[in-house]
């Protein structure tokens, strides 16, 4: 990356907020991101984000469990959504997909989860993948109502692909789903970069 300089404000769709943000110059574009979280905030270019094979989803909020997977199958963003109401329960359904080899093409957390909160959940993740021996990682979406800080940057670099989604703002339906739709598309060209 070269270039580095402030750019102004912007809305950040992972943060669901008008955010400050800086530029990033990067293969003969100049991108810019959220200095929050580093979402690229410009227009993400790739190819339309539809139908994906299986969406795996970890909230203990039956409520916002049910909105997000109504919003997936609703908007033609996922084929099929598995809804977990925990971690444990996560790892459980996800273990069982790896061992079957049916794709889970992205993991939905929630951070905020008892017993077993998303970051566990996704530490957790990784270990059964190395240790089944997973070449290409799940990606992972954390969502949360919590502020994006540097503790949950921390957890985003360990836990590559991932990316946070704030869950707080925005969270009507009709806001939601279009945020949900770009982060996750984002999400999958990472994996892919």
């Amino acid at each position: 990356m070269a270039g580095l300089e402030q750019s102004g404000m912007s809305y950040c769709p992972s943060c669901g907020q008008g955010v400050d943000t800086y530029e990033v110059e990067k293969e003969q574009e100049i991108e810019v991101r959220c200095s929050a979280c580093s979402y690229p905030v410009g227009v993400v270019k790739g190819e339309a984000l539809r139908g994906l094979a299986c969406v795996l989803i970890a909230d203990d909020e039956r409520l916002f469990r049910s909105l997000v997977t109504d919003l997936l199958v609703e908007q033609d963003l996922a084929q099929k959504v598995i809804p977990c109401e925990s971690g444990a329960e996560f790892l459980t359904v996800a273990t069982e997909r790896i061992l079957q080899g049916l794709p889970i093409k992205v993991a939905i957390l929630d951070i905020v989860m008892e017993p077993l909160d998303g970051t566990a959940t996704a530490v957790a993740l990784r270990a059964f993948e190395k240790a089944l021996k997973v070449t290409q990682p799940i990606p992972i979406l954390f969502l949360s109502a919590l502020p994006f800080d540097s503790s949950l940057k921390a957890v985003l670099d360990q836990n590559q692909p991932a990316l946070y989604l704030n869950k707080g703002s925005d969270a009507a339906p009709e806001k939601l789903g279009p945020r949900l739709a770009q982060v996750i598309g984002h999400l999958l060209q990472q994996e892919r970069g």
